[in-house]
Order: structure tokens, then C-alpha cells, then sequence
């Protein structure tokens, strides 16, 4: 670990990327072909689209197409006419049983792009596995059921359930192994002398639970000061020998994250140009938050922010294909859950003994802070608000009623909302609508809180899955960092990641009230 060694914090009044007035040779100093060859080998099994969920939902789905063929081998272990038979269609048969089993997975929250407990097998973890099986088991029996043709034979079937298991849990615990240590952490390496570059960086990261970032070291930026400076600031700590670029090398290092703000002539851009044509990713240190959290820094946000960067698609194709996600999704989930809101109608029905409405009727502020009106299933006495003051609700809230409590342990108080979602008022997916009284209240306490409503509010939310719920203004701008992430990075996969792990929220009851 680099030492940190406190530097000046006066700012220098010349842009970061002028010309020095005694003109100097400004090329970046360039890796050897030998250190580029070892560099990009050492971080082959830590590039980001190999890291992580990535690289275990591949070999996941690996382990799932070969337990079919394990079974069929184990069961007939000496007829080969049966054996022939069985392996006749068995190239269809696994691909049908992995892609079932892999999207129960999914659904179950075993593949969240930013879950706590990926890399470990925790409770929760063998839980979500048990219960994934299950479902994809129960998936299969009704698909073999609908196309015989396609099934692989119940003894066939059983054993590769049984297999396909034991492979799982395999594959969970050897990738507990590796991700305990640093094999599949990135490297990083912190350059920057503001206070955010100590151990603030780090302690963010372990209380987020992010285990795929190792932090290196910290070098302060009069220490990047390199050839290409005019006059050289201060001196290099003596492990750091040479350019940054060879510090870079000699640490094996995946990420040079930049945490100063004031970059006016105290970092050598030849010096970070070097890394980047290396191979090594360069980021700011929001840059690298959103990357790591998914989510924002609100922290010295700034509208240039907003307006230079490269995503927030707000495209018509965009539009029109989110739109069409959120009928297909909603008119899919209606079809399934009728019967469970007649249900839940009824029971309501019958425990206020058809003295007060089923459903709850409230304003929200919606895209472009329209106002329209949320249709929930009433889940509070109808006197909860009798003196016209909007409340968050809490822990333990004496307003919920007795079937209150069950629908919103499950979500169930939201399933009339699908009506909003067909007329426009909802998408499938958005940042949660909150009531004007409460929307007025946190645009005067929290900045940018308005540019939740640049889309439509949602049914569920990149916010609900990553934060628990919201009684209180601290906890709202904790959920802000998330929906603007959310705004920023929208698109259909993201979307349709949102709502399948939403059924993994609902099954396991987390953040409802």
C-alpha cells in the first residue's frame, strides 16, 4: 500500500491542458511491447465483461446445459440403445432446461449486477438457489406438460435436477474462493490529494459491500508530475520510481481513479495519456462511483453533468419502445395476478365490512410534474390523513390494518397501479411517484430533485431494489443518487434486470412498510 503523504492545496491559475511557455516534448511516454503483452495477461480474468455476474452466469448456464447429458449418461450407464435414443434430442432438451432453471435465477436476484452477497455463499444465497431449482422444476413440468415432445423423460428429468444443483452449489462456493481473495478484484489506484482521495474512497466501498475493487494505494498529484512538466512539484516517494505508468506495471493496476476536482495544471495529462494508450482505465472519481455503486454523486454535481453527457437517451425509438415494454409487461402481469387482486379485493371487503372503499384513490406527481391520480389497494384506515397533513409511513405505522399489513409485506397494495401503467399515467419501470405536498417540500431541500420527473414515475425502480424504503428527507436523497443513475443508464435490458428482480423484492419482502 502506497503511503499517503498530505500535499499543498493551493489551485494553479493555468488550464490543465496549456501549452508551458518553454515549449517541452508533450508525447506521452509509451509501454514497452513487453510490459503491454504482461499487462494485458495479468488483467485478462479482471476485465469487467469476464468479472463478477458476468463471468459466473457464463459458466452457470455452462453447468446447466451439461446436467442434462450427466444424467442421461448416469441413468443408462450400459444400454447404449437407450442411451442413443435419449442423446436423439437432447441438444433441445438441455438448452430448454438451462434457459428455464438460469431465468429462475435470475428472477430469484441471483445475478443482481450490484448484489452485496454475489461473491459469497451466504444463507439468503443457498436460499435464492433452493427456491430457483424449484421454480425452474416446476417451470419444466408445465412446459412438458404443454410440449411432450420436448421432454426428456421423468427419470432423466429428476436426475438432472439433482445435478444441476449439486453444479450450482459448486460453482457458488468456487466463486466465494476467488472472489475472497484479489484474483477477480480490480486493481485500483487512487491519484488525487482532496480528502474524498483518502480513506473516505474506501470506507464508501466497504460500506456498500462492493467487493470487486481492491484500492491499491493513494499517490498524491505532485507525485504524476512527470517529463513532460515544465518545473517539477515536490518528489516522488521513493517506491514510486519512474513514470506512472511504470508504477502502474509494476502494481499491476486495472484503474487509476482521479479524486482531485481542481485539475488546472496539478496532474500531468501526458502521464495519465500514457496509462490510457496502455490499456488501463482512467476515471473520474464520479465516473468510477456510478460504475462501482450504480449510482450518483450528488456531491459537487454540476449541470454540465446533465448537459455533456453521453447518455440519457431520450431518443423517440427509446419512447416508443419503453412504452410498448410497459403494455406488453402490464397487460403479462394483469394476466397473471387477476385472480390474486380479486383476492385481495375481497379480503379487504370483508374486514371493514364493506363500510369503506377497496381501493385508495391519491394525487402523485407524474413526467413532467403532471398530477394524476395512483390507484393502490387501501391498505390504512380511511381516517389516517383526517387532518389533511401528508405523512411518510413508518416502522410499525398503528394507521396500516390488520390485511394492510399482509399486501404491503408483498407488495400487493400496488397491483391496481397496472391500470395507470396502461393508461400512460406509469411505466413499468421509473423512479417511484410521490405526492405533490412531499415532491414540493424535498425540491427545496435537495438539489436536482425535480429531474425525477424528466420520466415517467414506475411501478418499480432501480431505487426500490438498492435502497430500502424512504420515511424521512435524508432517505430521499439516498434514493435520488440511485434514480438518476437509473435515468442516465435506461434502456430495455435495464429495464427488463428491474423488473424480474423485482419478484425477487416481493418474495423475500424487502423495503416494503
Amino acid at each position: 500500500m502506497l503511503r499517503i503523504v498530505d500535499t499543498p492545496t493551493s489551485a494553479m491559475e493555468r488550464s490543465r491542458d496549456s501549452v508551458p511557455a518553454n515549449p517541452v516534448d508533450r508525447s506521452p511516454i509509451l509501454a514497452s511491447r513487453g510490459q503491454m503483452r504482461l499487462g494485458l495477461l495479468r488483467r485478462l480474468m479482471r476485465q469487467q465483461s469476464l468479472r463478477s455476474f458476468v463471468l459466473l452466469a457464463g459458466i452457470e448456464i455452462g453447468l446447466l446445459l451439461l446436467a442434462p447429458w450427466v444424467a442421461a449418461r448416469i441413468r443408462f450407464p450400459g444400454d447404449a440403445a437407450s442411451l442413443s435414443a435419449a442423446m436423439e434430442s437432447i441438444a433441445i432438451t438441455s438448452v430448454l432446461f438451462a434457459a428455464t432453471v438460469w431465468l429462475s435465477m435470475v428472477t430469484l436476484g441471483l445475478y443482481q449486477r450490484h448484489s452485496h452477497d454475489l461473491p459469497n455463499v451466504s444463507s439468503g444465497t443457498l436460499v435464492r438457489l433452493v427456491l430457483s431449482v424449484a421454480a425452474g422444476s416446476l417451470a419444466l413440468m408445465v412446459l412438458y406438460s404443454a410440449m411432450p415432445g420436448y421432454s426428456m423423460g421423468w427419470e432423466i428429468y429428476m436426475f438432472s435436477i439433482f445435478f444441476a444443483f449439486l453444479l450450482l452449489l459448486v460453482s457458488r462456493f468456487a466463486f466465494a474462493s476467488l472472489s475472497g481473495g484479489n484474483a477477480l478484484r480490480r486493481r485500483v489506484l487512487l491519484v488525487g490529494s482532496d480528502s474524498t482521495s483518502r480513506a473516505d474512497v474506501a470506507d464508501t466501498l466497504a460500506r456498500n459491500h462492493c467487493n470487486r475493487v481492491s484500492i491499491v494505494g493513494i499517490v498524491p498529484p505532485e507525485q504524476t508530475i512527470g517529463r513532460s512538466s515544465p518545473a517539477p512539484i515536490g518528489q516522488r516517494h521513493p517506491e514510486q520510481s519512474g513514470s506512472l505508468l511504470d508504477l502502474a506495471f509494476e502494481r499491476q493496476i486495472d484503474d487509476i481513479v482521479v479524486t482531485t476536482n481542481d485539475l488546472r495544471n496539478c496532474l500531468s495529462m501526458d502521464e495519465l495519456m500514457s496509462c490510457r494508450l496502455a490499456g488501463i482505465s482512467v476515471f473520474r472519481l464520479d465516473t468510477f462511483y456510478e460504475r462501482e455503486l450504480g449510482r450518483v454523486m450528488l456531491e459537487g454535481l454540476r449541470p454540465s453533468w446533465f448537459v455533456f453527457t453521453n447518455h440519457f437517451d431520450r431518443s423517440v425509438m427509446r419512447r416508443f419502445s419503453k412504452r410498448a415494454f410497459d403494455l406488453a409487461a402490464a397487460a403479462m402481469v394483469f394476466a397473471l395476478a387477476w385472480p390474486v387482486m380479486l383476492l385481495v379485493a375481497l379480503v379487504i371487503w370483508i374486514e371493514c365490512k364493506g363500510r369503506e372503499p377497496v381501493l385508495y384513490r391519491q394525487e402523485r406527481v407524474g413526467e413532467g410534474d403532471c398530477i394524476f391520480t395512483l390507484y393502490k389497494f387501501r391498505s390504512m384506515r380511511s381516517d389516517a390523513e383526517s387532518d389533511g397533513v401528508a405523512r411518510w409511513a413508518s416502522t410499525d405505522d398503528n394507521r396500516v390494518t390488520r390485511v394492510g399489513h399482509f399486501v404491503r409485506k408483498f407488495r400487493l397494495d400496488e397491483l391496481p397501479q397496472l391500470y395507470n401503467v396502461l393508461r400512460g399515467d406509469m411505466s413499468m419501470v421509473g423512479p417511484r411517484p410521490e405526492r405533490p405536498e412531499i415532491v414540493a417540500q424535498l425540491k427545496q431541500q435537495i438539489p436536482y430533485y425535480g429531474l425525477r420527473h424528466s420520466v415517467a414515475p414506475g411501478l418499480s425502480g432501480w431505487a426500490q431494489l438498492r435502497y430500502p424504503y424512504g420515511a424521512s428527507v435524508k432517505d430521499a436523497e439516498e434514493k435520488l443518487r440511485y434514480d438518476l443513475y437509473y435515468i442516465k443508464e435506461q434502456n430495455m435490458l435495464f429495464d427488463l434486470e428491474i423488473l424480474l428482480q423485482t419478484a425477487e423484492v416481493v418474495l423475500f419482502r424487502r423495503g416494503s412498510r
